[in-house]
């Protein structure tokens, strides 16, 4: 045998190694039964009322869930950490009735651009931190003007040095409250290492700060995201702690007056589609490669069925990173308060979307509303979300794929769907739309829907549909 010919023969057997590791790995299927707790809590008489005073398609937020959810979240860690204080990712869904419930709840605001800033000024919120990565001149400017409220957080020395000129231009007289957001961790890279500080270049930050009598260092920041179990706060608390204890004077330290770990608290019951597994991936090279879509039937996969991402509970978060902080961030200052920024976490299971069948084709129909109003493929490509045919409503789930109405073949909302049946005229619900959602709804074809408040048997529009005006209202049209 020659060289090439053995090389290619090692490279083969290497080849079917991974890929018998990809066939054998088990995949945990969610059983139907598993959404029937939240099928069971639906006010479907309420939700039916406001398709039908409303319209479709539309969001719908449930305050009682929410105010509960919120609930929920600040008792969880304040029985652990008493000193915790709370922030709303207002990036994570902006419609002003969810931010008014939170708020009622005991939520401050974090905003990321202009738009939610005015909004959280607008609605009374009397602590405010601002945190992105590229804020505008006119950004920071406003901020200035409204110091009393707002928490600076500052994510690069340029943006500080900018503040800086702000303030002398401006002729600010005021002090101006700022924190900086870190990456504490040196693996922070790709398209994370956009974000924060790196702690070799801080100390040269800290000096600049202490140069200008309008800048009131307050707080430390860090972030990560999409954390199903506590491991990522804990790695940044130690690391934040090391970097402390050799680096910040306790002068410095002991003025601080909190450290915000973020949010990035993943929501449980959220699901991924066996096709985005990495047998479903497997399956849809061999399939494109050899055209043969009959590939899932002859193996008994379902590329569409879902598995529940597993994610530890929220009382095991708030045991683990108290635990963390008592030990490595307070016994710098004892004092120091700590704030959190969940978003995904409190908005998931907030809002439903309402859509109407207004067609059918074969064993596929198709609803009013499309995937605009999520502003992603997510259905098609990766997520589940369980849909209740509230017209026909059944423990029994059936299998029918649902398209929306826009000129894109991925405009879809699912493949399957918990009723007896699917008729034209049905209103349909898709569950835990909360997060991601509106905030990210595209303007494409469709108008923006309109967005309505239950709260038990009261049901108020929100905000109105998008109109010609609403869309078109800025453009020279002559």
């Amino acid at each position: 045998m020659s060289q090439d010919k053995q090389k290619n023969s090692l490279e083969l057997t290497k080849i079917k190694g991974y890929i018998d590791d990809i066939w054998l790995e088990h995949i945990n299927t969610t059983p139907p039964e598993y959404y029937l707790k939240f099928i069971k809590k639906l006010n479907i008489g309420s939700m039916l009322k406001s398709a039908n005073n409303f319209g479709t398609p539309q969001y719908l937020l449930d305050k009682v869930s929410q105010k509960e959810r919120a609930n929920f979240f600040i008792n969880t860690f304040r029985k652990e950490l008493p000193q915790t204080e709370f922030f709303y990712a207002f990036k994570c869904n902006d419609f002003p009735q969810l931010i008014k419930t939170l708020k009622e709840q005991g939520f401050n605001a974090d905003v990321a651009g202009i738009y939610e800033l005015q909004l959280a000024l607008k609605m009374g919120f009397e602590k405010i931190i601002f945190t992105s990565p590229g804020k505008s001149d006119s950004e920071i400017l406003l901020s200035l003007k409204e110091s009393k409220k707002v928490i600076l957080n500052i994510d690069n020395k340029d943006e500080l040095l900018r503040l800086t000129q702000l303030i002398q231009k401006s002729n600010f007289q005021d002090i101006i409250k700022i924190s900086f957001r870190l990456n504490p961790l040196p693996t922070t890279m790709g398209i994370w290492s956009k974000f924060g500080i790196n702690l070799i270049e801080f100390k040269e930050i800290i000096n600049i700060v202490k140069k200008n009598h309008h800048l009131n260092w307050i707080g430390l920041h860090f972030h990560c995201s999409w954390n199903k179990t506590p491991t990522k706060y804990i790695q940044n608390i130690n690391a934040l702690s090391d970097f402390i204890h050799g680096n910040i004077s306790s002068e410095d330290i002991n003025h601080l007056e909190f450290i915000d770990i973020g949010g990035g608290f993943f929501p449980e019951d959220t699901a991924i589609i066996n096709k985005i597994q990495d047998k479903g991936i497997l399956l849809d090279i061999i399939n494109e490669h050899h055209d043969n879509p009959e590939i899932y039937k002859e193996l008994n996969f379902d590329p569409h069925l879902p598995e529940l991402r597993p994610v530890k509970p929220l009382d095991y978060f708030a045991t683990e990173i108290a635990k963390a902080i008592k030990e490595k961030i307070l016994l710098f200052n004892n004092k120091l308060k700590i704030f959190l920024e969940p978003g995904r976490f409190l908005a998931t299971h907030s809002t439903s979307i309402l859509l109407k069948v207004i067609a059918k084709k074969g064993n596929n129909v198709i609803v009013d509303g499309g995937i605009n109003m999520v502003g992603d493929y997510r259905f098609e490509e990766y997520s589940y979300a369980p849909i209740v045919n509230l017209s026909r409503p059944s423990n029994q789930l059936k299998k029918q794929t649902i398209y929306g109405p826009l000129c894109d073949p991925s405009d879809l909302w699912g493949y399957s769907y918990y009723g007896t049946d699917l008729q034209v005229g049905d209103i349909l619900a898709v569950l835990h739309q909360g997060a991601y959602t509106f905030s990210f709804a595209w303007r494409f074809i469709k108008p923006i829907s309109p967005y309505v408040v239950m709260d038990e048997e009261n049901i108020k529009l929100g905000k109105k549909e998008e109109s010609f005006e609403d869309r078109y209202g800025g453009c020279d049209l002559d």
